[in-house]
């Protein structure tokens, strides 16, 4: 191969990875056979199995450490025309040093809105940036394991997911100790497969 060929081939990689960094994630091959990670954006990760497609943005966490509520924002869709069964019970986060942490019951968050997580809930949701997914026939839906109060939204204990929608919304785990810097784990339980979603905060 020629020196000038092998430069263009160089900075063509290059443009096609810098490509990948922009808010609309790019496409990765279907169908799924093997559970695949990529981080198309600062902050932003998403995974794709045979089950789901979910993207994690993890911005406003990783600008709030110490916080005692981990908020993470999130979508979900599925990955064939079969509806797939999100079960809110079945959603936790592994924290650095090794501990599972559960969605808490909806009045857990009910009651820790009232107290100490509305502000820190309104900074999320206006930080939070919207997560686009390549393919622009989906219809929008709201996951809403934990609407906030004065929404008009009622709590789901459970998400039917398929390939024709996509479920975007906010996700609050209390972490006892403060949320840490270090490399965390979003695990989502199915009967096929568990989801487990790493992410990193405080820039490690």
């Amino acid at each position: 191969m020629s020196p000038n060929l092998k430069s263009v081939l160089a900075v063509a990689t290059l443009v096609a990875i810098a490509a990948g960094c922009g808010t609309t994630t790019p496409a990765m091959p279907n169908p799924v056979t093997e559970p695949e990670v990529d981080q198309p954006g600062q902050d932003l990760v998403r995974y794709r199995d045979s089950v789901i497609e979910l993207l994690l943005e993890s911005r406003f966490a990783s600008d709030n450490l110490g916080e005692p509520w981990l908020i993470l924002n999130v979508a979900f869709s599925g990955m064939t025309g079969a509806a797939s069964m999100v079960d809110r019970d079945l959603v936790s986060v592994r924290t650095p040093d090794g501990r599972t942490v559960p969605l808490p019951p909806y009045s857990e968050f009910l009651r820790a809105y009232s107290t100490e997580l509305a502000s820190a809930a309104r900074r999320a949701a206006l930080a939070s940036q919207p997560l686009d997914f390549t393919r622009a026939n989906r219809r929008p839906c709201a996951i809403n394991f934990m609407p906030e109060p004065g929404s008009g939204q009622s709590a789901r204990s459970a998400l039917n997911v398929t390939n024709r929608e996509v479920c975007t919304g906010l996700l609050f785990f209390p972490v006892e100790g403060g949320v840490q810097a270090g490399d965390w784990r979003l695990v989502i339980e199915f009967e096929e497969t568990d989801a487990v979603v790493p992410f990193s905060l405080g820039g490690q």
